[in-house]
């Protein structure tokens, strides 16, 4: 190659390196100017935020047609960390929140390396929205709810924050012209989400996604009280949500049925971001309305470990997540709603995690792990979002006044029922059964997705815990009968009981929440195959104070297991016609049956509680088998 091109194709590598890293780096904060005690309690839990955030913000893409893309896959997974996706750039919150937080330990308020990458990031939202307002998520134009919904709570506060900021003794700003753009994008999703129809019926079956409205909706009402389009649009979808996306039996609907991780999750912090706005004014009351619905059905599917600090959940009826326990909530509803104290994080308990965090990181400042990237959820927004809605903290006392009111606590005995009437053919019910030697919940009807699985789907002991959990999304871990090869069980989807109490018929459908008379209640139903018109056998299940008793017949060969949730300290033992689960204090559950054709096989699985794992019980039988459960 000729000395004059060699020198000519360096000058523009040069060039091109210069022009590309025009932008100040944000430099890592130096953890030796500042110490645990410059935070205070609420935000001690930046610490690790504020250490990753340098690597978060050098990721925004300087130049090309995706400036202002936030390039690390710490928000949702490596894979859909795209261009496209605007879920990403919901960690624009997190640039906007270092650039303007007045807080001793932060360096980066008012930085200008912070700056260029924050209003790089708000143009860029605006340039991959759609002319009608909406944004995609996982490919080019394939604009959805999800991605449109989201967008307004996070720009929303972005543009809060920004908007407070400006205001201070020592203002903070952004440029005038990113900022009107930002605005005008905010506006143009939330007119989008708010008329769009197509957008609405998808919310009411995802209605965590719909409800990030709510908090989007308040903030620009906030900052722009006089825009009276938005305000009715806003008020209209309330209003029409409140039937269409709470069930008359108390959950929001995902999937047209019941999940505890989105709406202890996503809906939960909805909620949070509403309540700053809403406290203390009329709105607050719709609000407080369908979250004591909510957390009353929330009460008969969560089950408390004695001697834990966590509950198990209901979660084998559940459409999309797995979430199999609860520890601890954080929300405002805590102070309004009672049930809610139950299961949040008591002020003590908060006051103890906070000085041992402290005494922590006295020993090891700032005693942070390498960013996790690839982790989806590494640097998560909700972290900024929820800094200006704190949650109310009961005493240990009120806590454990509000456990005591929880049904299977409060009372030894009863016949409880819930049904929701969205899905076709029939709907969905789900009962729940007190008697003074178990709790037991029992989900029949509609299935809604193919994760869910009913029938008797929870066991457990006032004085050990649960004892049997069906597991959503898993083959063969749920109670019931199955046939040959069968990988689920036959009643584990879609199947209608007849329901006794007593000997007396309970009409159908059942009711929406109430008490059922006391009795031995009996359900009795037809065992067929899915798409099967033609039954195969029949089932009679009886919930009696000493005992659960079962009868199966069935055209053949056939298979009834069950999936104890067995501890540590605990054993399973077969023996004749018997099979015990037993702890240190003696049996916890013996399974007696009659008509198996060989011995049970016992298989054991992982168990997403803590301590604990599946010991999966078969039975194998034909024709006949009868057994019950004694506790």
């Amino acid at each position: 190659m000729p000395r004059l091109l060699r020198i000519v194709l360096l000058f523009c590598a040069a060039s091109a390196a210069l022009v590309a890293a025009t932008w100040p780096v944000v430099p890592p904060v130096d953890f030796t100017k500042i110490a645990p005690s410059d935070f205070s309690d609420d935000d001690l839990e930046l610490v690790t935020p504020l250490a990753h955030f340098a690597q978060v913000a050098d990721a925004v893409v300087e130049d090309g047609p995706d400036r202002g893309f936030i390039k690390i896959a710490v928000w949702r997974s490596s894979g859909d960390n795209r261009p496209y996706n605007a879920r990403i750039q919901e960690n624009i919150i997190a640039l906007a929140w270092f650039y303007t937080a007045d807080r001793a330990w932060n360096p980066y308020r008012g930085h200008p390396a912070v700056r260029i990458r924050l209003e790089a990031a708000l143009d860029y939202i605006a340039r991959i929205q759609n002319d009608d307002g909406r944004f995609s998520e996982f490919a080019p134009q394939k604009w959805n709810l999800a991605a449109t919904a989201f967008m307004t709570k996070f720009l929303g506060e972005t543009l809060e924050l920004l908007d407070a900021a400006a205001k201070t003794a020592s203002p903070v700003t952004i440029d005038p012209g990113v900022l009107a753009r930002a605005h005008a994008t905010w506006r143009k999703a939330l007119v989008a989400a708010l008329t769009i129809d197509e957008l609405y019926e998808f919310g009411t079956t995802c209605t965590n996604q719909y409800g990030n409205l709510w908090p989007g909706g308040l903030a620009w009402l906030h900052l722009h009280p006089d825009d009276t389009e938005i305000r009715a649009l806003w008020e209209k979808r309330l209003a029409q949500s409140i039937p269409d996306f709470q069930s008359p039996a108390g959950f929001f609907y995902e999937r047209q049925g019941p999940d505890f991780g989105y709406t202890l999750g996503t809906h939960e912090t909805n909620i949070r971001g509403v309540w700053p706005y809403v406290r203390d004014t009329p709105r607050a009351a719709t609000f407080i309305a369908t979250e004591k619905k909510w957390f009353d059905w929330l009460s008969w599917n969560i089950v408390l470990q004695p001697g834990a600090d966590w509950f198990a959940v209901n979660h084998a009826i559940e459409t999309r997540q797995q979430h199999p326990l609860v520890r601890h909530l954080e929300t405002p509803m805590a102070e309004h709603v009672p049930v809610a104290r139950a299961l949040s994080l008591t002020r003590e308990t908060r006051a103890a995690t906070i000085a041992a965090e402290r005494t922590r990181l006295a020993k090891d400042w700032p005693g942070v792990a390498p960013l996790k990237v690839g982790n989806r959820t590494a640097f998560i927004p909700y972290l900024f979002q929820d800094r200006r809605s704190p949650a109310y903290y009961p005493t240990d006392a009120e806590r454990d006044a509000a456990l005591a009111t929880l049904p299977w606590l409060a009372r030894d005995r009863f016949n409880h029922a819930r049904h929701d009437d969205r899905p076709g053919n029939g709907g969905a019910d789900f009962l729940y059964l007190r008697r003074p030697a178990y709790y037991a919940a029992f989900a029949s009807g509609q299935a809604t997705t193919k994760q869910q699985r009913y029938g008797l789907t929870l066991l457990w002991r006032p004085d050990t815990g649960v004892i049997l959990a069906g597991q959503s999304r898993v083959d063969g871990l749920v109670w019931g009968t199955y046939g040959p090869g069968a990988p689920i069980a036959i009643d584990s989807r879609t199947f209608r009981p007849v329901v006794t109490i007593s000997k007396n018929r309970i009409p159908s459908p059942l009711p929406a929440a109430a008490d059922l008379p006391d009795g031995d209640l009996v359900l009795r139903y037809k065992l067929a195959f899915p798409r099967n018109a033609r039954p195969t056998g029949d089932k009679t299940v009886k919930f009696a104070d000493d005992a659960i008793t079962v009868a199966v017949r069935f055209a053949g060969p056939f298979s009834e297991k069950f999936p104890f949730v067995v501890a540590k300290d605990e054993t399973v033992s077969v023996e004749d016609h018997t099979v015990t689960v037993r702890g240190p204090s003696g049996p916890r559950i013996t399974l007696s049956f009659q008509g198996a054709t060989q011995a049970p096989s016992l298989t054991e699985a992982p168990c997403s509680l803590p301590g604990r794992r599946i010991v999966c019980v078969q039975l194998a039988a034909a024709d006949k088998l009868d057994y019950s459960l004694r506790f």
